[in-house]
């Protein structure tokens, strides 16, 4: 039976499967690391999922090439493959490339004009900035 291979990082399916999926992402990337436990702790005690819950919600994203886990004694210790920041970017570029033309020129607009005067000031300076190593490659 042949190993299965650990998908390249351009290979991950970049959605989650549900709101506890979307819970166990957020919890990995506050932490850092995390074993199932570290992450139950993370959820509201009248909404704490059961250990296993947790730990199989772990693995399959393991298996979808989101978290890596490592043993440290006798337990995994779990740690996410993208930090947010890249796992954000390259989600709402997935979904920006399927998009028609229009639809992608409107999502951007919408995405922008939410932005409050500090970070729209960012971005045009980092757009300015894509410009002219643009024009000087």
């Amino acid at each position: 039976m042949p190993v299965p291979r650990s998908p390249r990082r351009r290979d991950v399916p970049l959605d989650f499967r549900g709101d506890l999926q979307a819970q166990v992402m957020a919890a990995v990337w506050r932490l850092g690391e995390a074993k199932v436990e570290d992450v139950r702790a993370e959820q509201p005690g009248r909404q704490r999922s059961a250990y296993t819950t947790i730990q199989t919600v772990m693995n399959r994203l393991v298996e979808r090439g989101l978290l890596e886990r490592r043993r440290h004694g006798n337990a995994f210790v779990y740690r996410a493959r993208f930090d947010e920041a890249e796992y954000l970017a390259r989600a709402i570029g997935g979904r920006l490339a399927e998009a028609s033309p229009k639809a992608r020129m409107t999502a951007l607009h919408e995405l922008v004009g939410g932005l409050d005067r500090e970070d729209l000031d960012e971005l045009a300076r980092y757009a300015n900035r894509i410009k002219r190593s643009r024009r000087d490659a």
